[in-house]
């Protein structure tokens, strides 16, 4: 028995749901013709083209897209249906159907698809047109950028080499992060660099890829044993411009060696006072965590201090006792020791603390401070793991990045001391 519009037990189309009867998508009253005034009128959201009987109602499917229709984005007017070529109104459906130029329909506009809904025009937004604007594109362009293809222009050189010694008393703030990652930019762009590890650690020997097991010639031999440093400069990897004097674990008794000996303190000045330097741009000197014998051999030795602080508050306590040792140091072994630059390092701008700290350091020290700051990341923590930097291991990281810059504002000061 087939029910009319008029009978009870028939639901005017369009009373629940977003045009669907009982808002099912897939059930309809079985036998039920709507009348011809109401198919018209049929469509929209969620509703098929309607093109005559219940049983002719077609779903709309993915189907081709038309070649006219175009890759400009799609506009939805609030025109109601519209005709085909022979001039019978057609209502159109959400995606295809009778109204739809992917489903054989007739011509239409392209880029465009009416609705009989009655809201102002929407336009869905297009794709970008630049293949390039991908995050993979982006980092892409990164890498480029730090691996120094992109960049023709060579960074200026320092008239002489300038030594400088990265120190704070504090661990875990970045100084061999910062030693071999400098050193990565520097060498990459032109310049010669050496880098010293007096930290019994090794870790700039591990991520400069040079060996320093026990037995290999290190800095232990040059302080304890007057060996000349040329003999323990070492290749980093396989970066040109790049070197090393590794550290050994017996450097952790070579402050205890060093007590009896005379003028101890003046052990590593002295070797690099020997040393052919000519031939070098820079010569990075990696400390220990603490203000022992070896932080004063660096220092003594340097003409900088290159200060790396963590953007947390302890790092801020120990600022002032390896001032005051400086200071000391200065007055009394090496009249032009100062502190040339600070760099903000580990910087994590989801909190509060970080920029505090940034502002306190920045007011203190001025204009020594690098613009740059160096965020949280891990491929920095990851690259040592490889015998690489940073820069080497992942360019395109925002460490990368980062440490990239801080070297260029290093050789900026280069061209400004010049």
């Amino acid at each position: 028995m087939e029910l009319s519009y008029h009978q009870p037990g028939y639901r005017r189309p369009g009373t629940a749901g977003l045009g669907w009867p009982d808002g099912s998508l897939t059930g309809k009253p079985a036998g039920v013709t709507p009348p011809p005034d109401e198919a018209a009128r049929l469509g929209g959201l969620g509703w098929p083209a309607v093109t005559g009987r219940w049983p002719d109602v077609e779903h709309p499917g993915p189907g081709p897209r038309s070649a006219d229709q175009g890759s400009r984005g799609i506009q939805v007017n609030g025109a109601g249906s519209e005709a085909d070529d022979s001039g019978t109104p057609r209502a159109a459906g959400p995606l295809g159907g009778a109204g739809d130029p992917g489903a054989g329909g007739g011509s239409r506009r392209a880029g465009a698809v009416s609705v009989s809904r009655e809201t102002g025009p929407i336009v869905i937004p297009d794709v970008p047109a630049s293949q390039a604007d991908t995050p993979i594109g982006r980092a892409a362009a990164a890498a480029v950028g730090v691996r120094g293809t992109g960049d023709r222009q060579p960074w200026p050189r320092p008239p002489r080499c300038r030594i400088m010694t990265i120190a704070n008393q504090k661990g875990g703030v970045g100084k061999t992060t910062t030693a071999v990652n400098l050193a990565a930019g520097l060498a990459q762009h032109g310049s010669r660099v050496l880098v010293v590890d007096l930290d019994p650690q090794g870790n700039a020997s591990t991520a400069l890829d040079v060996d320093h097991h026990t037995g290999v010639p290190s800095i232990y031999d040059v302080l304890v044993n007057n060996r000349p440093l040329a003999e323990v400069v070492r290749p980093a990897g396989e970066m040109p411009g790049l070197y090393c004097v590794p550290a050994t674990i017996d450097l952790a008794g070579a402050e205890i060696e060093l007590v009896p000996v005379v003028a101890r303190e003046l052990r590593l000045a002295r070797a690099l006072r020997a040393f052919d330097t000519s031939h070098l741009d820079y010569v990075l000197v990696d400390c220990p965590p603490s203000l022992g014998l070896l932080t004063l051999n660096a220092l003594v030795a340097a003409e900088e201090v290159l200060l790396p602080i963590q953007c947390e508050y302890y790092a801020l306590e120990g600022v002032q006792q390896l001032l005051n040792t400086a200071e000391l140091v200065r007055v009394n072994f090496n009249p032009g020791l100062h502190v040339s630059t600070v760099l903000l390092t580990m910087y994590d701008g989801r909190t509060r603390l970080a920029a505090d700290v940034a502002d306190d350091v920045r007011a203190h020290f001025g204009a020594s401070v690098l613009h740059t700051i160096i965020p949280r990341s891990v491929r920095v923590s990851e690259a040592p793991s490889r015998g690489q930097s940073v820069i080497t291991y992942d360019p395109g990281s925002s460490g990368a990045v980062a440490y990239l810059e801080a070297a260029r504002e290093l050789a900026m000061q280069s061209a400004a001391t010049r």
